[in-house]
């Protein structure tokens, strides 16, 4: 909400337009506190677990253990 560069109202215009398309398999992540490049720790861990799971659904292979089990 703090990014200089991509302004959160459009981000909003965009996930409202994903719904009115009935797009399927889109996530949004909203950091509040941050600005276009990470600073806090938290921020980085939560991106970076969102990829691995991202990774994990979409790439794995059916029936190899995943790495976050």
């Amino acid at each position: 909400m703090s990014d200089s560069n991509v302004h959160f109202q459009d981000s909003v215009r965009l996930v409202q337009r994903l719904i009115e398309l009935r797009k399927e398999n889109w996530d949004l992540a909203v950091y509040p506190v941050e600005d276009h490049s990470f600073e806090r720790e938290t921020s980085w861990a939560d991106e970076y677990r969102r990829i691995l799971r991202l990774f994990e659904t979409n790439l794995c292979q059916p029936g190899r253990q995943q790495l976050s089990d």
